[in-house]
């Protein structure tokens, strides 16, 4: 995923994020599903970090929502890293 603006980002993880909550965990899809990761798990484990950042760097790189948690347990530097993609 590509944008052309930081709103245009900000509104894909919004949205994804606030479909999610409205179906939960049980029925999201990937996207989704990561995204309530990002929202509530991975700020625990990882502190200062970008929840929509993240999210979109591990989109863009294809990362499984399994991956993202395994990376944040492991190394918490990458996972800031995935901000920057």
């Amino acid at each position: 995923m590509i944008y052309e603006t930081e709103a245009q980002r900000a509104a894909s993880y919004t949205d994804t994020l606030k479909a999610a909550k409205a179906i939960g965990a049980s029925r999201a899809n990937e996207a989704q599903l990561m995204a309530l990761y990002c929202d509530g798990p991975l700020k625990m484990l990882c502190g200062a970090v970008s929840p929509a950042l993240v999210w979109e760097g591990a989109q863009k790189s294809g990362m499984t929502t399994l991956q993202l948690g395994k990376l944040a347990l492991d190394n918490s530097m990458a996972v800031s890293d995935l901000m920057w993609l």
